[in-house]
């Protein structure tokens, strides 16, 4: 099969989409289909590129640096087009409605996944041209609804469609991790790296270093477990990623007195954090606006239990006392309940036993995404 994927986000952004979409690549390549990257062009270099990745120009996004604003044209991309078989967007912004625009003219079945609960993200957005809340949902819904058929990684996130009015099929489909990487030995003496001490204890958080992933809340909520800390090992928060908002996050440390129980890791490359994953002793997630939470499966992927606030698409992924635990937004009980697993070496070794045994593997997802697409070729 011909899958043209179609993207407003690649390398080298780093993020989980383009994570998801590296894995997509290479299984399905693996398995014989021919995979078709439509993309934007970071840089003027990018626009050479050979093989089955088609970089388009792009605009560098003023409010967002990171993001691009693709330019539609690129005559190599037009001519693998008629080609394909499926048009699989991941976005509803520029090559989504490039996407909509190929699948209309060649009369193809599109597909689309829908990662971003949006209307969380609005505050990107300069106040001039940022939509409502309804605004956004209701964009959502046109987009969606001008498709064949929709994918969500969390029931939450389908219902959430719904709600906006999407009348097209929604199909839950979780994308998983890449086993592979977690059966490896380990390569990275995590803790040494970080210049932790043996028995210190080893709280990690992944991910983007933005305000929608709650970060002010998981701060607080350390700053009260230190508070309540009866010892006699140390602990250590350690933020492994990077992102806009991480000055903000770094003085917030500092206001809240947390000095050098709090390391601040920027980016590290995925290959390399699956041995902190590894290293760590608890996973914590603050975030209420995923819609999967990607890190979250890596982590149980590992073997690392979570202490989760329970939001959308985060019940998707962490089964309450089997494979981490979920807790409401409150500082207090996300305190104490880290506490008191930390204490528990055998609660913890059960929680880490589950978490990687139920890890939902890309193959699988895979699996179920080709049978979506076979069913609509069918029609």
């Amino acid at each position: 099969m011909r899958i043209g994927i179609f993207t407003d986000t690649f390398t080298p952004q780093i993020n989980g989409v383009t994570s998801i979409l590296q894995e997509l690549d290479r299984v399905l390549t693996r398995q014989g289909h021919e995979v078709y990257i439509f993309a934007p062009a970071y840089f003027r270099a990018q626009r050479n590129e050979n093989g089955r990745v088609f970089r388009f120009p792009a605009l560098t996004a003023y409010f967002h640096k990171d993001s691009r604003i693709v330019i539609p044209y690129d005559r190599r991309a037009f001519a693998v087009f008629p080609k394909l078989d499926v048009v699989y967007s991941h976005t509803p912004v520029s090559m989504g409605l490039l996407a909509l625009k190929v699948a209309r003219t060649y009369g193809l079945p599109h597909v689309h996944t829908y990662h971003t609960l949006f209307t969380e993200y609005l505050h990107y957005l300069p106040r001039l041209i940022r939509p409502t809340r309804r605004m956004a949902e209701r964009m959502s819904a046109a987009f969606c609804n001008r498709c064949d058929a929709i994918t969500t990684p969390s029931q939450a996130m389908k219902e959430e469609l719904l709600r906006y009015g999407v009348h097209k099929p929604i199909y839950v489909l979780p994308f998983g991790v890449d086993r592979e990487p977690f059966e490896h030995p380990v390569r990275i003496d995590a803790r040494r790296v970080l210049g932790l001490a043996p028995d210190e204890f080893f709280l990690l958080y992944a991910g983007r270093l933005g305000t929608e992933k709650n970060l002010h809340f998981l701060l607080r909520a350390f700053r009260t477990l230190l508070d309540r800390w009866p010892g006699p090992q140390p602990v250590r928060l350690v933020l492994a990623g990077g992102g806009p908002h991480q000055p903000i996050f770094e003085q917030y440390a500092h206001e809240l007195q947390l000095g050098d129980r709090v390391i601040f890791t920027g980016f590290i490359p995925r290959e390399d954090l699956v041995d902190y994953y590894r290293a760590a002793d608890l996973f914590v997630f603050a975030s209420k606006t995923e819609t999967q939470g990607l890190v979250l499966m890596e982590a149980m992927a590992a073997g690392l239990p979570a202490v989760a606030v329970r939001a959308m698409g985060v019940t998707d992924v962490v089964f309450d006392g089997e494979t981490g635990i979920l807790v409401p937004e409150d500082e207090q009980i996300f305190a104490q309940t880290v506490i008191e697993l930390l204490q528990d070496a055998q609660r913890r070794k059960c929680l880490a036993e589950n978490a990687k045994e139920r890890a939902w593997s890309i193959q699988q997802s895979v699996a179920k995404l080709l049978e979506i697409f076979v069913q609509l070729k069918r029609l």
